[in-house]
């Protein structure tokens, strides 16, 4: 074996590296012999596989690949590349500080190594979006796909291959821009694919001097003209050279233990002193919905009683989901519940991946902790991981909706309670108002009027606040802001968008939409927006969690800014989302696994947008990933524009690849129903009638029975008032009364069909 500059190399090792691997990175065996195929095996297995035998195989893996049909080649390929145990040299790859791993393989090895990992956890560009380069996240970047992402599709054949880079265009860019701030070691490669040679010529043409690359001792050819390139050569097996690195490399993985005894990857998620948080002024936590902790911390909010039947519950149930609408005060619970609980080890923890959990799972070992867990719905499966850990404490919260949408989710063997923080009774809000600044509180206590109204926080605030946030107020800002610089005002507008959708702004995401070089003009006017909004007492800062992203800190700030912007800047508002959604990157959008589920909906495209300018941007969506979801909410915008038999064929394409979804055939008969509901004919009832058939199957055969449940009622409410037919009624009650039982917070909307259907019961 030989290494070129083996101490620099090494050094860079310790240091800092981004590593490239290929094919022949993945070939070492498992403990029990098993391993992974190389190209010639796996053709052989091709072949035997899909009845090619006239296929010669010695034609290469990219030829034959392409005689495969393409569904069943997908699975074949997931199911043959995903392995359950790997050659432990591997975790060798632990002892390195890597900046980037990017693969043009598409197993999961690199997963496995990462989730016996003490050092790192991974984080998959594809799925998550932006990555926020933290201390033990692995950006990794599976370039041809990845066996663990089951919608990623897997690049295997000639054609595939051969505009996998064009199709990836955005994926390759971004590849780029990380490799050349780094040293790099290319691994596992025999150069036989030309995407490679084009990879390192380009990083080599953008001044990259620190390469590595490993060859076999024999391929003298490659040797001698990549060392006349400047790169610098390892010849050495894949075997040899993770040995060299393992016994040359101390490991620096363990458990690093604070003075408090507490792992220092978990520092960052402690509950903070009063002196390391950022002073806010008290009139913000009730004016501006602005929830942080220096506000908790110095008993700003008053303590509901909420905050003690959680801890109590938590105590004796260990699993805890409290939710509750925009606005209803949460996060301030959830914050006071962790602050007040008195444990050695509690964390506080906002929206993370499922890996990251498991990676704090690792940290946190056999001791007792409690978790707190904003926005736990963000990722449910980070949830369940958190969850069934015997010594862990768990409370979540998450808007209700959210919860509704994804609690079908939790593992089975979880043990669970769900606390509703929506209504405020009368001497609770009196309590609130009492605590309110003599300066901004209201003259006198306002509460509802009669038992049917709501009160929630947002009602409080509104009520019995002096100077809080209005739609006028916002309204009178976004225009003088509009004459100030229009620029400014598609920032705050832009910040809004993804504000609202989990997501958060960059200089690059304001550099695409204004057409404007990062450094220095989109500084620049991210600058002026902020101190123009400072000017208002409204704030546009830097996100806690991702450093290089900003939010709008107050969330009822956001909320009325996104609804202004519809009523009174659509066409502006209308071309931000569109240019955006057109020319901005997955990988450059923030927590884009989060962004995704809202920020397409087909309600607000309908709302912005004319049906011909949503068809075109769901055409590009659907482009850029052939979801299935996205077809869902391009069928319902068109059923918005009563678009229902294009509706119809969109829906029925995405039940057509993924035939096993629900939520897609609740779709299909909302839309087959909706259709036909004012038509009128006996062909048209009929149709209504297969809707409800397709309701009834879903609520037997779906966990997420409320939706189905909720539409199917009301059209059963429908036949009643419209045809004077009750044989749909028996089943809706049914259902809705089950619901009720079932759900310790029954939504309001559940609420009114159940009064909706009693009404109608009392009359037959």
């Amino acid at each position: 074996m030989n290494i070129e500059l083996d101490s620099l190399f090494l050094e860079k090792l310790k240091t800092g590296i981004s590593i490239f691997s290929g094919a022949g990175f993945s070939v070492l065996p498992a403990p029990d012999g098993t391993r992974l195929p190389n190209g010639a095996e796996l053709c052989l297995e091709i072949q035997k596989n899909f009845g090619l035998q006239d296929i010669p195989a010695e034609s290469g893996l990219e030829y034959i690949s392409e005689f495969c049909p393409e569904s069943e080649y997908q699975d074949f390929l997931r199911n043959r590349f995903t392995v359950s145990d790997y050659n432990p040299l591997y975790n060798t790859i632990n002892k390195l500080t890597i900046k980037t791993f990017v693969t043009t393989n598409i197993d999961n090895i690199v997963r496995k190594i990462t989730d016996h990992s003490e050092r790192y956890y991974l984080k998959s560009i594809r799925e998550y979006g932006a990555t926020m380069n933290g201390y033990n996240e692995l950006c990794y970047i599976p370039l041809h796909g990845d066996v663990s992402d089951p919608n990623s599709k897997l690049y295997f054949g000639s054609f595939d291959l051969a505009v996998v880079d064009k199709q990836n265009r955005d994926l390759f860019d971004l590849m780029y821009g990380k490799l050349a701030k780094e040293p790099i070691l290319f691994i596992g490669y025999g150069f036989h694919d030309k995407g490679v040679l084009s990879v390192i010529k380009r990083l080599l043409d953008l001044g990259t001097t620190d390469i590595w690359i490993q060859f076999l001792p024999e391929d003298k050819y490659n040797i001698k003209l990549f060392k006349s390139k400047g790169c610098h050569i390892i010849e050495a097996s894949t075997e040899s050279l993770l040995s060299w690195i393992d016994s040359n490399i101390q490991s620096n993985s363990g458990n690093r233990v604070s003075e408090s005894g507490i792992s220092k990857d978990l520092l960052n998620f402690c509950i903070p002193t009063i002196s390391e948080v950022v002073s806010i002024p008290q009139k913000e936590f009730f004016q501006q919905g602005n929830t942080g902790w220096h506000s908790i911390l110095t008993d700003v909010p008053y303590e509901r009683k909420i905050v003690a039947e959680l801890e109590n519950a938590t105590l004796t149930r260990k699993n805890i989901v409290l939710i509750g609408c925009r606005f209803a005060g949460k996060t301030t619970i959830l914050m006071q519940l962790a602050r007040k609980v008195k444990h050695r080890n509690k964390f506080y923890v906002d929206g993370i991946t499922k890996e990251e959990a498991e990676f704090m799972i690792k940290k946190i070992g056999e001791q007792e902790a409690w978790v707190f867990f904003n926005n736990c719905t963000d990722n449910i499966l980070a949830y369940n991981a958190f969850a069934k850990i015997r010594n862990i404490r768990l409370v979540g919260a998450s808007e209700e909706y959210r919860f509704e949408m994804v609690k079908h989710l939790l593992d089975k063997t979880i043990n669970y309670k769900v606390f509703d923080c929506n209504e405020i009774g009368r001497d609770e809000a009196r309590q609130i108002y009492n605590k309110i600044p003599s300066g901004i509180r209201k003259e006198h206590f306002s509460y509802k009027e009669s038992s049917d109204e709501k009160f929630s926080m947002l009602e409080m605030v509104a009520q019995n606040v002096i100077g809080v946030f209005t739609k006028k107020h916002i309204s009178k800002m976004l225009h003088e802001i509009e004459k100030q610089s229009l620029d400014m005002l598609k920032v705050v507008a832009l910040t809004s968008y993804l504000s609202e959708n989990g997501s958060a702004i960059s200089y690059i995401n304001v550099s695409n939409l204004l057409d404007i070089n990062v450094y220095p003009q989109a500084v620049n006017i991210i600058k002026q927006t902020k101190d123009y909004l400072r000017a208002y007492d409204y704030h546009f800062d830097l996100d806690e969690e991702a450093q290089d992203y900003f939010i709008l800190r107050s969330k009822l700030f956001a909320i009325n800014v996104r609804n202004i912007l519809i009523e009174e800047y659509k066409m502006l508002f209308a071309d931000i989302v569109s240019k955006f959604t057109i020319k901005e990157t997955q990988y450059n959008i923030l927590r884009y696994n989060v962004f995704r589920r809202k920020a397409y909906d087909a309600e607000l495209f309908a709302k912005l947008f004319t049906l011909r300018q949503a068809e075109t941007l769901y055409q590009e969506l659907y482009e850029k990933d052939h979801s299935p979801y996205t077809l869902q909410q391009w069928a319902l915008c068109l059923a918005y524009f009563k678009h229902y038999r294009d509706a119809f064929i969109k829906i029925d394409k995405a039940i057509s690849l993924m035939p096993n979804n629900f939520s897609f055939k609740n779709s299909q008969a909302i839309i087959l129903f909706e259709a036909n509901k004012e038509i009128g004919s006996d062909e048209a009832i009929g149709y209504m009638e297969k809707a409800m058939d397709t309701l009834k199957m879903c609520y037997m055969d779906d966990k997420r029975k409320i939706y189905h449940a909720q539409k199917f009622a009301e059209f059963a409410v429908y036949f009643h008032d419209r045809y004077d037919r009750n044989d749909y009624l028996e089943n809706a009650w049914q259902w809705i009364a089950e619901i009720i039982q079932d759900d310790s917070s029954p939504s309001p909307r559940t609420l009114r069909i159940r009064e909706k259907l009693m009404s109608i019961k009392s009359r037959i």
